[in-house]
């Protein structure tokens, strides 16, 4: 299609700590019917030396707040966008955002109609976006039985300029 880029997978060895590799302009798409995208994840919080935004509607996997709750205690930056009408569906939503509050992360919460329906972290000083379909549950992010049991989610990671400061530029908006 015109206008398309090639998306490009790179491996990494089993040996290896999981990381995101991402060289130049590329994207990379997260498999979680085969792959643990949320080490993934997890290792871009854990690397972050400038700042976090992250925006969704419900996180329920105390993996990630735990996460960026060290980083911001390690004095990097963390800002949220979330919307608490998901407690109401997703109770396991409440915790975690009492945690990043009690943490003194600075939260935004939706006021317009609708629900915030990003489920994006930005890394600053990586340049790099994770965004996508999945929400931050337990199963979203990785496979409960590889390419048997697993949430059939869409997960992006870009270090591509245009995208990453484009998501820069709305979540500052």
């Amino acid at each position: 299609q015109p206008g398309w880029r090639p998306v490009r997978r790179q491996l990494v060895a089993a040996t290896l700590a999981p990381a995101l590799i991402l060289m130049g302009a590329e994207d990379r798409l997260c498999d979680p019917g085969d792959e643990d995208c949320r080490q993934l994840l997890i290792q871009l919080i854990r690397n972050e030396q400038i700042r976090i935004d992250v925006a969704f509607w419900f996180m329920e996997d105390a993996r990630y707040s735990a996460a960026l709750i060290e980083r911001w205690r390690a004095g990097v930056p963390v800002r949220v966008i979330m919307d608490t009408e998901a407690n109401a569906s997703y109770p396991g939503n409440i915790p975690v955002l009492q945690d990043l509050k009690d943490a003194g992360i600075p939260m935004l919460e939706k006021t317009s109609r609708g629900i915030v329906h990003w489920k994006t972290m930005i890394f600053a000083g990586q340049n790099v976006v994770q965004t996508g379909s999945p929400n931050y549950s337990p199963s979203a992010f990785v496979p409960i039985s590889p390419l048997v049991n697993f949430q059939d989610e869409s997960i992006l990671f870009s270090n591509d300029p245009v995208v990453v400061n484009s998501y820069k530029r709305m979540f500052d908006v």
